[in-house]
Order: structure tokens, then sequence, then C-alpha cells
């Protein structure tokens, strides 16, 4: 294995720990989440700027949403070497913040704009037994977010779209071997050189400064929907959204080539074809009663889109030889589309005349394919969680402020897997759960 191989390993890593439907973020509020992201065409709050832009006319006057995550994943590496390393990667805290109103010059007219963290990862293994003989690490990272506008138009009393362009940053980390450099001494065998692409990004709990030496892409996309109501307790809706495509540039790299002699030689890195697939929902809720709300969304995300990776290592910071001038490589994929399927309830518990919502109990479950085949596994991928649970509660003390608390759960799912590519031994093990607790403070006026 060499350079080729360890890179692969990198774009593998691009993706998500903790409860997440592969590298997205099961909800965008406390309430949201704690619904397990089923209240698409329920949610009256600034959420909907990043899921269903038509149901921000549910909003009513003006709000203010700060909703800050804490994520938490717990991963696990076992092999036939010897290895059973949790991994050490902690905390990570993003958040999301957003502002919606409804116009009153043109009162069917809802307008907002926010930051949402669409996606993330974070993994951390530290002296790992190689199969070169070393003690090493690995390790990823990667964000991705957005700033989002978004409008929405009640055509009738009963049919409102929306559309909500938006401008995306994402960036990545990873580490494998990084201080293992291995060349046979005669002619053929297995080579390897640790690679390094450059963390600042992943630094205080991935709150790392934007750009710096982790390799950076901006975006573009959009995400149109739609919410009618039925019937007087029936809402339906339906999103799609565009797919984006990254190429990330402006990074650096680093190749431990000292088995050859020349030590680690920093390269300029790029990363393109990696994509953030289309995507389309369709949501239900209902109203049975005045105090309880059911929900239902069903969601396809095209990762089948992602096939092919390729790879550019360019401008190496010392004098090697030609054929290490530049490193060019193909990887395919060959993901598989994903389908999830969310359900919530929200219960009012504490009711009075002044508040109707004084105290909301919430409780969700959600599910979504592994979308990776078991041949393009690694575990710097945690990327194979299928079922999740959520749970919360929102308070309204006063007519102008409010608390949404929920946390999700990613139930423990483990895959033995054999990647020649990926650096690890024959018949590792990985294993993958994990949560993330959100808590939205809001102010209504």
């Amino acid at each position: 294995m060499g350079v080729a191989a360890a890179l692969t390993a990198l774009l593998l890593g691009s993706n998500p720990a903790g409860a997440t439907n592969g590298p997205q973020f099961p909800g965008f509020s406390g309430e949201s989440a704690a619904l397990a992201n089923s209240g698409m065409v329920a949610v009256a709050d600034t959420s909907s700027i990043n899921t269903n832009p038509a149901a921000m006319s549910l909003i009513q006057g003006s709000r203010f949403d700060f909703t800050p995550v804490v994520v938490k994943p717990n991963l696990q590496l076992q092999d036939g070497l010897g290895n059973d390393a949790r991994g050490q990667q902690g905390f990570y805290v993003p958040g999301n913040i957003a502002f919606a109103s409804k116009l009153k010059a043109v009162p069917r007219l809802t307008l907002g704009a926010g930051i949402f963290i669409q996606g993330g990862f974070g993994t951390d293994y530290q002296n790992l037994t190689t199969q070169f003989g070393t003690q090493d690490q690995a390790s990823s990272f990667l964000r991705y977010m957005k700033f989002a506008v978004g409008a929405s138009y009640e055509v009738t009393d009963k049919l409102s779209i929306g559309i909500s362009p938006y401008v995306g940053y994402s960036d990545a980390s990873f580490r494998l071997f990084p201080n293992t450099s291995f060349a046979p001494l005669g002619p053929g065998g297995p080579t390897f050189f640790g690679l390094d692409i450059r963390d600042t990004c992943a630094r205080n709990g991935g709150l790392g400064k934007l750009g710096g030496d982790c390799p950076s892409d901006v975006v573009f996309g959009a995400k149109i929907g739609g919410m009618y109501k039925m019937l007087p307790w029936l809402t339906v809706g339906a999103t799609y959204t565009t797919p984006v495509r990254f190429n990330y540039t402006g990074g650096r790299a680093a190749v431990n080539f000292s088995a050859l002699g020349l030590g680690r030689v920093d390269y300029d890195a790029r990363i393109a074809g990696f994509k953030w697939p289309q995507q389309v929902d369709v949501s239900f809720a209902a109203n049975p009663t005045d105090r309880l709300m059911l929900a239902l969304t069903t969601s396809w995300l095209n990762w089948a889109s992602v096939n092919d990776i390729e790879v550019t290592l360019t401008n190496p910071s010392t004098p090697v030889p030609a054929q290490l001038n530049q490193v060019n490589q193909s990887f395919p994929f060959n993901w598989k589309d994903q389908v999830v399927i969310a359900v919530g309830a929200a219960y009012t518990a504490l009711s009075d005349a002044a508040i109707k919502d004084r105290l909301v109990l919430r409780v969700g479950y959600n599910y979504s394919n592994n979308p990776i085949p078991n041949a393009t596994l690694t575990p710097l991928a945690p990327l194979i969680l299928e079922h999740r649970i959520s749970g919360g509660f929102g308070l309204r003390f006063t007519q102008h402020w409010s608390w949404d608390s929920s946390v999700v759960y990613g139930l423990k799912n483990s895959e033995t897997f054999t990647n020649p590519n990926s650096g690890f031994a024959p018949n590792t093990t990985e294993s993958v759960s994990g949560y993330l607790l959100y808590n939205t403070l809001s102010y209504r006026f």
C-alpha cells in the first residue's frame, strides 16, 4: 500500500459520527431533534429554513432561535492485531442560529435567515498497532455548514410554498498513521507512507478557524418546499434539496517518506468529486386532539451519486523523485442511496389561558440504512448507524421566551470488514453509537 491507499482512507473518513443520518444531523433545533426530524410540517421555529421553508408560514410574528449542539460519538475498533481501541475524539460543539419574521406589510410572506451545521464527524484513535509493526494514530474530521435565507408565501389559507437558497462551507482534516513509513528492501511487496492532512479546523471542539491548512470549499445550493393542509387535522408537505459537489482546495498535507530517505514532505492537497446529494422529503403531521400531534417524514438521499473521488497532491516542499512531484488518484466509492423514515409525537402536558403550550413533551424514532458497502468501510468512516431514538420537552416561560431541549441517541451498530485500501488489518470490526444534545433558546416578538 502506498500514498494512494492512504488517501483513499482519508476520503472514506470524511463522514460523521454520533447519532446522525449518514453525514447529516437528525434535526436542527431542540424541537425538531426531539421529533427525530419527523416534524418538517409541524415545527414552528426557524429550523424550517433548513428543513422545509414552506413551514416558515407556521411562525407567528418574529422569532430568534439559538441552538448549541453537543455531539458525542462512541467509537470502538477491534482487529486481529490485538487492537481494542476506543475513540478519543471527545465532544464537538457546533450550533445553529436563525431569525424569521412574518411581514406586517405582506402578512402572507415570511422571511428568515440562519446559519446551520448540516453535518460533520470526528474520529481519533491513538496507540494503534499497525500492519507495519509500528504504534501510531488515525483520526479524521469534517464539518459542513450553511448560511441560508428563506422565504415562505401562503398562497391560500391551506397552501404554502417556500424556497431557501444557501451558501455552504466545508473543510476536512485527516491523519492515517503519520509516523509510519514502510518500504520493502527488495522489489515488490507492500509499501506505506503515513499521511497527515492539517487539523486547524478540527481544534477547540470542532470550532477551529475556517480555512487555514485544512482543505476547504464553498458551494451554492437551494431547497424548495410546499405544505398543504388537506384536512383541519392533517397537513402534508414535500421538499427537494439540490446536490452540491465539493472541490476541496487550499489544504496542506505531509507524507512520511522516511523509508525512502526523504523524511516528511509537505504538499498542496486537493480533493474533488465528493458530493452532498440531492434529497427528497415527504412529510405528514396529524392532530387527532388539541393536545396530541403525530408526525411522519420519509426521505431519500441520493448517495449513489458518490462514485469516483479524485485526489491530487502537488507542489512538494522539498525535492523528490519525478514520480512523486504530483500524485493523482481516482477512487470508486460505489455508495448506495439512503432511505430515512422518521416518526414523532408531541403532547401538550401543561396549558393555561395565557399560554396554550406551556409544557410540551416529545419523542421520536429515526431509521436509515447504511449507505456504505462493506468493501469500502473503514474505522475512519463511522457512517453505519441505522436506528436512533429521541426525546425532549419544550418549556414556554413567557409570551416571549421559551426553551426546547432534546437528546438523540444512536443505537450501537457493528460491522466487520476487509478493505485492503484502508490501511487497517483484515476482518476489522468497527462499532459505533453516540448522542446529540440540543438546547434551543427562543425569543418571540
